[in-house]
C-alpha cells in the first residue's frame, strides 16, 4: 500500500472513532438510541480497527494517528457503557425483523473479517 492510502485509511479510522465518541456521548438527536444499534457500532469500530491494523502500512503513518483512534474509541465505549442501561434493547418504531436481518449480516461479515485476521498472524 501507498503512503497515501495508509494516510488516507488512517485518518478515516480515527473519523469514525471521533463519530462513534460523538454518537456515545453527544447530544441527544445524535446520540446511539438502543442497546442493538451500539452493539452493532462497537463491533463495526472494532472490524475498522482489525481491518486497517491488516491493510495499512503504519510504518509510513504517524503513530499518534493510532493513538487518536485508539483514545477516541476508548471515550466512546466508556459512553456506551455508562448509558447501556438506561437503553432499550430496541427502538419501537424501526422494522425489527429488517433490523435483526441487518443485524445478523453484519455480525456475519464482521465475525469473518475477525476471524480471517485472527488467523493470518
Amino acid at each position: 500500500m501507498t503512503a497515501t492510502t495508509s494516510l488516507t485509511v488512517a485518518l478515516a479510522l480515527v473519523a469514525f472513532a471521533a463519530l462513534y465518541a460523538a454518537r456515545a456521548w453527544g447530544p441527544e438527536r445524535l446520540r446511539l438510541k438502543d442497546r442493538t444499534g451500539a452493539v452493532a457500532e462497537s463491533v463495526g469500530l472494532l472490524t475498522l480497527f482489525v481491518l486497517s491494523r491488516t491493510f495499512v502500512g503504519w510504518a509510513g503513518v504517524s503513530v499518534l494517528l493510532w493513538v487518536a483512534a485508539v483514545a477516541l474509541a476508548a471515550v466512546g465505549a466508556a459512553g456506551v457503557v455508562l448509558r447501556f442501561a438506561a437503553m432499550p434493547a430496541w427502538r419501537t418504531r424501526r422494522r425489527r425483523w429488517l433490523r435483526g436481518a441487518r443485524l445478523v449480516v453484519a455480525a456475519l461479515v464482521c465475525g469473518t473479517v475477525l476471524a480471517l485476521a485472527a488467523s493470518s498472524y
